[in-house]
């Protein structure tokens, strides 16, 4: 069964005041989609250093993910969002050998992390956003919409005393 995929790119890697956890925001300019991921601190870590292009002294464990499909002449074709289940992520990292293609089952953010690192593409199934995803349109008008908000408050409207 072939699924419908989008590309994405990592956006940004944030932390969400509500849960006290990081999120990554995976992005698609073209078709105006966004998709966020909570994740743990380790793997937000880990994909800002990518990010950020730092060089670790001693492999992460993501380093040596990459370091082994290269010594074994292989590449991280892609990495794949492919499911959501019971509010859980699913991935797959698509590695081309001289065999053939090895799908290998991966937490996403683990996948991002390699991805970044081999700099292969990254893909979410369509149906993954539909569920779990949103218009960035939308994002962006409510973030105006409370910029807005909050540029047009004024120390009257806090006035606790006031009813209103």
């Amino acid at each position: 069964m072939k699924i419908d995929l989008l590309e994405m790119r990592v956006a940004v890697v944030t932390h969400d005041p509500n849960t006290n956890r990081p999120v990554l925001i995976l992005k698609n300019e073209d078709a105006g989609k966004i998709l966020p991921i909570w994740i743990g601190p380790y793997e937000a870590y880990a994909i800002m250093m990518a990010i950020e292009g730092v060089e670790p002294t001693r492999p992460m464990t993501h380093d040596l993910i990459k370091g082994l499909v290269d010594a074994l002449d292989a590449r991280v074709e892609s990495v794949v969002v492919n499911d959501l289940s019971d509010n859980t992520f699913y991935a797959r990292i698509i590695i081309e050998t001289g065999d053939g293609t090895l799908e290998v089952d991966a937490r996403p953010s683990d996948a991002i992390a390699v991805a970044l690192r081999t700099e292969s593409p990254i893909y979410v199934a369509r149906e993954v956003i539909e569920i779990s995803g949103a218009d960035a349109e939308v994002v962006r008008e409510s973030r105006d919409d409370l910029a807005s908000l909050l540029e047009n408050l004024s120390p009257d409207d806090f006035d606790f005393d006031k009813p209103s």
